[in-house]
């Protein structure tokens, strides 16, 4: 894809550091990205979420090497007079494109009302870029909240096709366009530790190591990879790394306790620091991503930059970036006995062939094709059909 005549301006709406997590993280790499080839101004969140609704221990970021830019922190979700203050600052910033990255409708009054004073008063295009188009745990009013942000978008793009069908149903008149989720390559995976020094450091030396990565909720299956641990042959040396904070009690997943005394299972309660996360993958020899539910994942992203590959369940978006037999494989959701069956599956075959698979696969993942299609959504709004 061509890139467009002109360099544009760009105004974009997220969250970063000192916020934690895979979000903010995306919306800091994509702006460097949009940053190297056009004029880009991120207006960041300065409150995300209010103590109460968020179950993790902190919102933000202790890590020793941020992942961070220079940003505008004008945006606080419940403050309504810091939105106008926000579409003041895009609209003195003259930007061809307000692109909001999304993912939870919480959020929807602020951004949807931002979108709203910028496409009324300023004229500004407005795109969303969501990470879910629906959220994993739904209630009564996301329906309402969803269409009063989406209703202010002239386009849309999606990480999976699940989601685009979904934006489709919500806005039918809209554009909306698929981009895979963009590999990280912000986690040093270059400059990582070799796996056996990885797997010293966490006492895994002569082990099958397996990594489930990133905080826990229902919806991610572990009790489903918890069971497929215990079902596997303890005379295989499998073990477990659950690197992640629990949002829900972790009491909810008993097997946890049993193959811990069993050291068959390390445990890392806790958000991880990004200069941690190297250790853990370059440890792996698999990330297992056993979700019931899901749209797209930032995390097998994580993998696939450390060479790692991933078994993951037929669900949303997870069967476009997991090639079968590539870059991994793919399982039925809810099986523990798929699980198990896929890991021997996995040690069983030649492990060269994934990682060929993967770096095959890369350059669907790139930032650059990202930002080309933000600009092409550019260029269609700024000059839309009659």
């Amino acid at each position: 894809m061509s890139a467009p005549a002109r360099p544009l301006r760009i105004a974009v709406i997220g969250l970063t550091h000192p916020f934690r997590g895979g979000i903010a993280h995306y919306t800091t790499v994509l702006c460097r990205a949009l940053g190297a080839r056009h004029t880009t101004q991120l207006f960041a969140l300065k409150r995300q979420y209010p103590g109460l609704l968020f179950p993790g221990s902190t919102q933000l970021d202790n890590s020793d090497r941020p992942i961070e830019i220079d940003h505008q922190p004008c945006l606080d979700s419940l403050n309504p007079l810091s939105w106008f203050g926000t579409y003041r600052r895009i609209r003195e910033f003259q930007p061809d494109l307000l692109l909001i990255s999304w993912w939870h409708p919480f959020l929807a009054p602020a951004f949807g009302s931002v979108a709203r004073l910028c496409r009324r008063f300023a004229r500004i295009p407005v795109c969303f870029l969501c990470h879910n188009a629906l959220p994993h745990e739904r209630s009564w009013i996301d329906n309402l909240l969803l269409r009063y942000a989406y209703n202010t978008a002239a386009a849309f793009i999606a990480h999976s096709q699940e989601d685009a069908d979904h934006l489709q149903l919500f806005r039918p008149d809209a554009d909306v366009r698929k981009n895979p989720h963009p590999a990280y390559d912000e986690f040093d995976a270059d400059s990582a530790p070799t796996q056996a020094a990885a797997r010293e450091e966490l006492g895994l030396t002569g082990k099958r190591v397996l990594l489930f990565f990133g905080f826990i909720r229902a919806y991610k299956g572990l009790q489903y990879l918890l069971e497929a641990i215990e079902k596997l042959p303890v005379t295989d040396a499998y073990h477990l790394l659950v690197v992640g904070e629990f949002y829900e009690p972790a009491s909810d997943y008993p097997a946890l306790a049993r193959l811990v005394s069993e050291n068959r299972l390390t445990l890392v309660d806790r958000y991880v620091a990004n200069e941690e996360v190297p250790n853990y993958f370059a440890a792996a020899d698999l990330l297992v991503a056993p979700y019931v539910t899901a749209t797209q994942s930032g995390v097998i992203q994580i993998a696939y930059s450390f060479d790692v590959p991933v078994i993951a369940t037929r669900v949303g978006g997870l069967p476009e970036v997991v090639d079968d037999g590539a870059t991994g494989f793919l399982v039925s959701p809810r099986s523990s006995d798929a699980l198990a069956t896929a890991i021997q599956g996995y040690y069983a075959a030649d492990p060269a062939t994934f990682r060929r698979g993967i770096e095959t696969a890369r350059h669907l993942y790139s930032w650059d094709r990202m930002v080309s299609t933000i600009e092409a959504v550019a260029e269609a709004v700024q000059s839309p059909p009659p």
